[in-house]
């Protein structure tokens, strides 16, 4: 069976499909470039009911020693390992204040960006008294974590004789750049090979990195391992096409809608094996998988026998998993996973991207291509590309967006048409644009691959220029990046939120689509849309949450001028909400925080 390794928040699918004339392309080594963020949410802290047979909290600093490695590779410069107690000492916003379940006595933390850019890390920190495993031969170790990730290498270390010699295990190298973890994210890790049934044991944490982000740790403890204990720790889902890979597509156009196959990524946390089987519901879908076996402390892709279609009718489907066996689960919270995804059956947009910003993609001014592939189910006209631009983006810049198509013979991307130079006015700074192909529509073909990209020629390095959103990951060789200083291109496994629009959109049309705002944001209360422009047809305006669920919407049968809607959002749950305004087929979007 091929092995599909990944993360589930992202849905970062590690392994590379194959297909012979694909584009191959080298890793962007991306930049630093943090967003305007959106708070990460708590993750669901696993317990165990296996015994714990040494625990620490960092409660007492001298219980721990930092060191660092300065003829090491890299050499250490600047930034160490340190214990703190401030629940804001982490560098990022979303990620404050620290979520550990014991932060405020005390956790480790290291903050390469707090360094600064001429700085290099290789640090760790150790626990510098033995731990005696002496007739344990199957343990785990498990701790909670806060961490950022850019280009830097974080490690568990351990010792088997006291702190004599030290090996390292690399842990959240799946993870994307610019991409966070939970608030907190629990790390479990098999040691009994390594660590199992020793009298002489240390634990630590070892960072290198140069300018990259941070890493937090605290609450770690070794404990055995229960019996039977499942976890569904990704879903690998998606519909696949001409270019091999199977993506997901969270907006799908009616005359797009095929078959969607879905897989749990099941991980088995006990020391038993188990028959499992998985199973996923999506509106009026429910796919189960055959019986499988997973060996104790193993994972596998559990795929469901059955595809889902979804009528050609425009819906909302939110997608729910689990996973089951004829065994006392001791840990069953972690054997579901609601509001997976929601997938958007609707008229006109195809997106790859989750719409909901997390970071962003630029080339520090100078000229850039970024976008994603998008495979053909039936053949229809494309005749605008819909591109976020990031909050980060400078007033004036000028950009374009661009349609390839792929050559069969060497999978090389073919020029096909381009929108006219667009400059971005302050309305459309953090917000979705979308700019029609100068050529018109051009024709689809069914059972074909196109990429599209946003891209900019930039202003010499002037500003930041263009910053193109992105939202969710991307598997490798499916969303690219073209340099323009040295004329490359290179993959990206961060979605760029750069979408196909089929509607017949052109500029007048979007003008109203640019000139909306919504106040005040974070909302206590009410929160107000205020929509400009000039239209013969209505506007449609429609509040989600991140679910999915519309929780308010309007409809305005006309507009010549300005008009405002009040939302009341009293009653609704605090945190982030997408305010969609529609008019003419073509869609623009803002995020709203609700904090009551």
């Amino acid at each position: 069976m091929k092995k599909v390794y990944i993360s589930f928040f992202g849905m970062l699918v590690i392994g590379v499909s194959a297909m012979a004339q694909k584009h191959n392309a080298t890793a962007l080594t991306s930049k630093k470039f943090e967003s305007l963020e959106i708070k990460a949410p708590k993750g669901n802290i696993a317990t165990t009911k296996g015994i714990t047979l040494w625990s620490n909290d960092f409660s007492n600093p001298a219980q721990w020693t930092p060191s660092n490695f300065p003829a090491g590779t890299p050499p250490h410069t600047t930034g160490d390992w340190a214990i703190t107690t401030n629940l804001n000492a982490v560098p990022v916003t979303a990620l404050k204040p620290a979520g550990f379940t014991t932060a405020a006595n005390g956790y480790a933390l290291i903050n390469s960006d707090a360094a600064g850019a001429n700085a290099t890390q290789n640090a760790r920190i150790v626990y510098n008294q033995n731990v005696d495993l002496t007739g344990q031969p199957n343990v785990l170790l498990i701790f909670q974590q806060s961490h950022r990730r850019f280009m830097e290498n974080t490690y568990v270390v351990y010792s088997t004789n006291g702190g004599n010699s030290w090996q390292e295990i690399e842990v959240n190298a799946t993870m994307a750049t610019n991409t966070n973890t939970t608030n907190p994210a629990t790390v479990q890790l098999n040691l009994s090979n390594e660590i199992g049934n020793k009298d002489s044991v240390r634990i630590g944490f070892k960072y290198t990195g140069a300018y990259d982000w941070f890493w937090a740790v605290d609450d770690v403890k070794i404990t055995t391992p229960d019996d039977f204990d499942l976890a569904v720790t990704g879903i690998y889902w998606g519909s696949t096409g001409s270019w091999g890979a199977r993506l997901p597509y969270y907006q799908i156009p009616t005359a797009q809608v095929t078959a969607i196959d879905f897989s749990g990524i099941v991980t088995n946390l006990g020391a038993q094996n188990q028959t499992v089987t998985f199973g996923l519901q999506a509106g009026a879908y429910s796919g189960s998988s055959a019986p499988m076996m997973i060996n104790a402390f193993a994972f596998d892709t559990v795929p469901c026998t059955a595809s889902f279609t979804p009528p050609a009718t425009v819906a909302n489907y939110t997608v729910n998993a689990g996973v089951q066996s004829a065994n006392i689960d001791a840990n069953p919270a972690n054997n579901t996973v609601t509001n997976a995804a929601t997938i958007a059956v609707n008229q006109n947009i195809y997106a790859r991207d989750l719409d909901n910003l997390a970071s962003g993609s630029f080339n520090q001014g100078m000229g850039f291509e970024v976008g994603n592939i998008f495979d053909m189910y039936a053949g229809d006209d494309l005749s605008a590309i819909d591109v976020y631009i990031h909050p980060n983006t400078n007033v004036g810049t000028e950009m374009y967006v661009k349609l390839y198509s792929i050559d069969p013979a060497n999978g090389s991307f073919v020029y096909v048409d381009e929108s006219a130079p667009y400059t971005l006015t302050a309305n459309e700074i953090d917000a979705l644009i979308t700019l029609p192909l100068q050529g018109g529509a051009f024709t689809l073909n069914a059972n074909e691959s196109y990429l599209v990209v946003a891209g900019s020629n930039g202003d010499g390095g002037a500003t930041d220029d263009l910053v193109v959103g992105t939202c969710g990951v991307s598997e490798a060789q499916t969303s690219y990046y073209y340099d323009m200083t040295n004329t490359t291109w290179y993959y990206t496994t961060s979605t760029p939120m750069v979408r196909m629009n089929f509607s017949n959109a052109n500029i007048a049309e979007n003008s109203l689509l640019n000139a909306f705002e919504v106040y005040p944001n974070p909302a206590n209360g009410n929160t107000t849309v205020s929509i400009s422009g000039n239209t013969n047809g209505s506007v449609a305006v429609s509040m989600m949450d991140i679910s999915g669920k519309v929780v308010y919407q309007n409809t305005l049968t006309s507009l010549n001028g300005t008009s405002t809607l009040t939302v009341n959002t009293e009653k609704l749950s605090n945190g982030l909400y997408t305010v969609n305004v529609m008019s003419n087929g073509v869609t623009s979007t803002k995020k709203v925080v609700v904090k009551n």
